[in-house]
């Protein structure tokens, strides 16, 4: 995936290029909607689960908690929503000249990586904010988003993939983001859920993602070494295996899309 994304590497971005262009060209606010997506998701939850329902989340300021789940949250989901379409979309370049398909999601997966990282500077001023200590944990938020990328590729490769043979996968995939929603401990912790139910919602990588996203950010504790270490083998193996079969029916998509 390296040597092709590599030999490609001035198309990759040019095709980043455009996509930030269509985003944010005609915007009046551009690049804020990256900031306001997180916040304003952030700011309805911490109304209805602080101010209405006023239920606990372990000893997190609302905000803070809400915050580190949503911003992970947002760049899944926007990054798939994009990559299931994105072939299709583009069937006038697919089907005339040849270059590695998968240039395409993940382009989409790159410009909502960059509103991550601009979402992820107001996270840290939030723990300015409220004055949450960063401790040398904090490091190890880089394989978490490592691993919440590669994780994000792999579906959005898969998907968008499936969705030239099958267009059925565009109408089911707002029902399975509703379900992965749920499934992710965004509005929840995993400390909340019977302990029958745990290991099957960590089968789900962006579980152990958004906890443990919270744990070394606001409770300055590291990970569990022997649980990063099955998870991060999982999604690379994950990884690989979409990739393979990506790679493997890519040459027929230009005769089927």
């Amino acid at each position: 995936m390296l040597s092709r994304l590599v030999q490609y590497k001035d198309l990759l971005l040019v095709f980043i290029w455009r996509e930030f262009l269509i985003r944010y060209k005609q915007s009046l606010i551009g690049v804020l909607w990256a900031v306001i997506q997180p916040l304003s998701l952030m700011a309805l939850f911490t109304f209805v689960f602080g101010v209405i329902l006023k239920t606990s989340h372990k000893d997190y300021p609302y905000v803070l908690f809400f915050y580190a789940g949503v911003l992970p949250w947002t760049f899944f989901s926007g990054a798939v929503n994009f990559s299931i379409t994105s072939l299709s979309n583009n069937f006038n370049l697919v089907t005339k000249i040849y270059f590695p398909r998968e240039i395409i999601p993940f382009s989409g997966v790159a410009i909502n990586f960059i509103d991550f990282l601009i979402g992820t500077v107001v996270y840290l001023a939030l723990l300015l904010v409220y004055q949450v200590p960063l401790t040398w944990n904090f490091l190890w938020m880089v394989p978490l988003v490592l691993m919440l990328v590669l994780y994000t590729t792999s579906i959005s490769l898969l998907l968008a993939a499936l969705n030239v043979y099958y267009r059925d996968v565009k109408l089911a995939s707002m029902f399975l983001l509703q379900i992965m929603f749920f499934a992710t401990p965004v509005i929840y912790s995993i400390d909340a859920v019977d302990n029958r139910w745990k290991l099957l919602l960590f089968c789900n990588p962006l579980t152990f993602i958004v906890e443990n996203l919270r744990r070394v950010t606001i409770e300055g504790r590291g990970v569990v070494l022997w649980q990063m270490a099955l998870m991060m083998g999982g999604v690379l193996l994950l990884n690989l295996a979409i990739y393979r079969i990506f790679t493997k029916i890519e040459r027929s998509f230009a005769d089927v899309i």
